[in-house]
């Protein structure tokens, strides 16, 4: 329980810190696509507005020309109610004079009318005698504005004025805009149009128009904090289970690896044991083999000097094999000692192959051999080196079974360390039995003591390096010894 409380701690706390970082790093993500989808807006929508404007703008001026060209009012009547045919963006037409009375219009109904004052229009006049005015209708509440040129008509001054409804254009934006309200005033923050639902604490930019005194400004609706909010909420639970998972795994890894090292200390505690147990054991029983043995000498000198009988023989063979097995307990439990003397592998594996060559002859098996450098040398010490060769050219040639042409083939290569491979097409061995080869006493062969391949490894591993073992039943094995390199 202890340990589960733990575990949710932790697990709470990073996740509600990584929760809060990302919290704050998705709000500005947001705030930033947000940013960037309000700044395309603008300059498409600022486009629209001017394009707009322009356009009003181009129909004033040709009515001008017209009026310049044929100031007949025929003429200008026809150009007036041609243009309002052609854009149903503009409520009227009209040619107003200095009174600010209506003499020519597209609406029959204006004609004699006063509008706006002769002062009205000319509030923003520029240097090219094009004013832009704008004011809202009571009846309504739709804002109108006024584009106007001033000009001459028969010796008395005129303003031609063409009246748009805004409202139209901006609507359309507003509806575009969804997720966004819109904002459109003088520079004087006087509101020429507003959408309805307008989040004045929202994300916004805004942008002066160029060809107008106007500044468009575009408002986010969205909160952003709550959304940020929501998809932080999302990451935490998926985080908490990914950490969940990685504390699960962490755990059980932690109980593998103490699992492992219990059992890596029991198996040195087992091989120090063993080591010190065989050692005594072996000097214990080696001087009575000694005697015994010279017993054995005497007494066929004595009642068998012409070698007549068998059985003296076989006394002192089975006394020689078990010297042989107590000199392996003395290998075992013998500390290995240091050798500062580099060793030539390549003549060592040569000597040894040479040493053991008559017996492979004997049992008509076939030795094949490949160096692929000629001068390779480690600090393991060449008889301990020759020793281990030995080991393992005697368990290759005694996992060939009787009746197949056995072949053994030995290869020295040079990679990050020195390679040495011994190859048999033998029985081979199982992957259980693969497993327990390098414990001591476990053999698989009926007259084996089980103590070379322990032996063998750790004389290997004493100098450094490593050995492993790949086989397959009824094919073969191959032992691969890797021992590192040192300059001459």
């Amino acid at each position: 329980m202890k340990h589960l409380k733990r575990y949710i701690f932790v697990n709470l706390l990073i996740t509600l810190t990584l929760s809060v970082f990302s919290y704050f790093f998705i709000l500005q993500h947001e705030k930033d696509i947000e940013q960037s989808s309000i700044d395309r807006s603008l300059s498409i929508h600022e486009q629209q507005i001017a394009t707009f404007i322009d356009d009003a703008i181009s129909t004033v001026q040709t009515i001008a020309t017209v009026m310049e060209v044929a100031p007949k009012t025929e003429a200008l009547q026809t150009a007036i109610s041609s243009s309002r045919s052609k854009d149903g963006s503009y409520k009227s037409i009209s040619i107003v004079d200095k009174d600010g009375r209506v003499m020519i219009s597209s609406n029959q109904n204006l004609i004699g009318q006063l509008e706006h004052s002769y002062a009205f229009y000319e509030q923003h006049k520029d240097p090219h005698q094009i004013s832009i005015n704008f004011s809202t209708e009571e009846f309504n509440g739709v804002d109108d504005i006024y584009i106007s040129k001033f000009m001459t008509y028969k010796g008395e001054p005129v303003v031609i004025v063409a009246e748009m409804n805004i409202n139209t254009l901006m609507t359309s934006i507003d509806a575009v805009q969804r997720a966004k309200s819109v904002e459109l005033t003088d520079l004087n923050n006087n509101m020429i149009f507003k959408s309805k639902m307008l989040n004045e604490n929202g994300i916004s930019n805004s942008k002066t128009l160029q060809n107008v005194d106007w500044r468009l400004k575009i408002i986010s609706n969205r909160n952003l904090a709550l959304d940020a909010l929501r998809t932080t909420a999302i990451l935490f639970l998926l985080l908490t289970l990914v950490v969940a998972t990685i504390q699960l795994f962490n755990n059980v890894y932690e109980r593998q690896k103490e699992k492992l090292r219990l059992i890596e200390e029991i198996n040195a505690q087992k091989k120090e044991l063993i080591g010190m147990l065989a050692a005594n054991t072996a000097h214990e029983i080696k001087n009575p083999l000694t005697s015994v043995r010279g017993f054995v000498e005497l007494l066929e000198l004595k009642y068998d000097r012409q070698g007549e009988n068998p059985h003296f023989a076989i006394i002192k063979t089975e006394i020689d094999r078990i010297t042989d097995i107590v000199g392996q307990f003395l290998l075992l439990g013998r500390p290995t000692e240091e050798n500062d003397q580099p060793t030539e592998v390549v003549k060592v594996v040569k000597d040894t192959l040479n040493f053991m060559k008559y017996d492979f002859d004997v049992h008509q098996m076939r030795l094949i051999s490949s160096y692929q450098e000629p001068e390779l040398y480690t600090l393991m010490a060449a008889d301990q080196l020759k020793q281990v060769l030995i080991n393992l050219l005697q368990n290759a040639k005694e996992a060939i079974p009787d009746g197949r042409s056995g072949v053994i083939e030995i290869k020295v290569q040079l990679q990050d360390m020195i390679i040495i491979t011994i190859t048999d097409n033998g029985i081979g061995m199982s992957e259980s039995a693969i497993k327990r080869l390098y414990e001591p006493f476990y053999t698989t062969k009926i007259t084996g003591t089980g103590l070379g391949l322990p032996v063998t490894r750790n004389m290997i591993e004493l100098a450094g390096g490593t050995i492993d073992a790949q086989s397959t039943v009824d094919v073969g094995t191959t032992f691969i010894i890797r021992l590192p390199i040192i300059q001459s």
